[in-house]
């Protein structure tokens, strides 16, 4: 039993390849060739630039999949909501760079220290476009939004994850890969696909639960 539950998992965890494969368009739409916009604001004139931020930024990485896989396990139908949710927010995020490109434009790095020099490998690996809306800061967004969502677990584990997606968004800005509408618009194509994959699954479990009820009547 216990050897079934585990290959359980782990099959369930494997789906999370469909976000490795679904980044593999990344690097094709990441191109000026359409033309592009910037979409900078009065606010993020106002915040400041923080090359230390660019570590927290590339901790996004572990971050979306470490608390992906503790989804898998506590709640398993959790995850498979977020995952969905997940994918079918990149497609609407590719469908937004295909047709409105943007750009961020990034200052020049000062300093020797270990930020500096990991935001400048950063910003050579990856081009100033496809900005709006962030899937740093949407992934982190839903994440969250999910673990959120479950009653049984733990507040502290709660604050932890809100903590790190707090964090992983605010670096977004900080090191000039996004502006203020990236997040703001990465947070509510989040929220609004999680609520109605969320809404659509409850709805369908309580007509089952319905036509089950009736079947014993």
């Amino acid at each position: 039993m216990q050897s079934l539950k585990s290959k359980s998992y782990w099959l369930s965890l494997s789906l999370m390849l469909s976000l490795a494969v679904m980044g593999l368009l990344y690097d094709v739409l990441n191109s000026p060739e359409r033309g592009f916009a910037v979409l900078n604001s009065p606010i993020d004139r106002l915040i400041p630039f923080v090359p230390g931020m660019s570590l927290p930024y590339l901790g996004w990485y572990p971050f979306v999949f470490g608390v992906l896989a503790y989804l898998c396990a506590k709640d398993r139908l959790t995850y498979y909501r977020v995952l969905l949710s997940m994918n079918i927010c990149v497609w609407i995020c590719y469908l937004i760079y295909f047709n409105f490109q943007t750009s961020v434009p990034r200052p020049e790095i000062t300093g020797t220290g270990i930020g500096a020099s990991v935001l400048g490998w950063l910003y050579s690996q990856d081009r100033p476009y496809n900005c709006f809306p962030s899937i740093h800061a949407l992934h982190s967004y839903l994440v969250m939004r999910a673990v959120l969502s479950v009653q049984s677990i733990r507040r502290y584990v709660k604050w932890l994850v809100a903590a790190g997606a707090t964090l992983i968004v605010l670096s977004t800005l900080l090191i000039k890969q996004h502006v203020i509408y990236d997040a703001l618009g990465a947070i509510i194509l989040g929220e609004c696909i999680f609520t109605i994959i969320t809404g659509l699954s409850l709805h369908r479990r309580r007509r089952k639960g319905s036509k089950w009820t009736e079947g014993i009547n």
